[in-house]
């Protein structure tokens, strides 16, 4: 397994160059794959508009709602991606990173924050364009099975026009793309 920190890195350097540029296209979402045997690490970044159709902190009653929903959702791999049965795989980790912390839209006591509209700060205008990333971490039986996923992640959000993919498997580095109604995604 020493292979991982390198392979994580290449895989994650896209992202921070996009992230430094200041990449933010709504309707695209961005999926990376990381296979190492019996590893696998999936990512999936998008603008938080594609999952919930907004990307302010969350401030009526119904946002607040719909953003607890989509935590919980993102929060359940399969929601997202399915692997192959016969790859016997199991979910080790999720991590949400998430545009804003829970102390944004509460206090602790479940009350909301009011806040201020009217006077715009560079954070407001940072949380104006907010994504969110989600990474499943796997170990899996027999790695050798995972030929394809599922993605049903472009069902569930229908925000999500295009799928830009980033895959590293043993085979090398590899690039995909899925549209709007593609679910299946073929692993080199």
């Amino acid at each position: 397994m020493r292979l991982i920190p390198p392979l994580l890195l290449c895989a994650l350097l896209p992202l921070q160059t996009a992230v430094a540029a200041g990449v933010h296209q709504h309707g695209v979402a961005q999926l990376d794959l990381v296979l190492d045997p019996p590893m696998l690490a999936v990512s999936v970044r998008s603008p938080l508009a594609n999952l919930i159709g907004f990307e302010h902190r969350p401030v009526s009653e119904q946002e607040q709602a719909d953003w607890a929903r989509l935590q919980q959702q993102l929060q359940q791999a399969e929601h997202l991606l399915q692997l192959p049965a016969a790859a016997d795989c199991s979910l080790s980790k999720v991590a949400l990173h998430q545009p804003f912390t829970e102390t944004d839209t509460h206090d602790g006591h479940g009350h909301s924050h009011s806040h201020d509209h009217h006077n715009h700060s560079a954070d407001d205008e940072h949380q104006a364009h907010a994504d969110l990333m989600v990474e499943y971490h796997y170990l899996c039986a027999d790695s050798a099975q995972l030929k394809q996923l599922q993605l049903p992640l472009m069902q569930h959000y229908p925000g999500i026009e295009r799928l830009d993919v980033q895959l590293i498997t043993p085979s090398g580095q590899h690039l995909s793309q899925l549209r709007q109604g593609e679910t299946l995604l073929e692993l080199p």
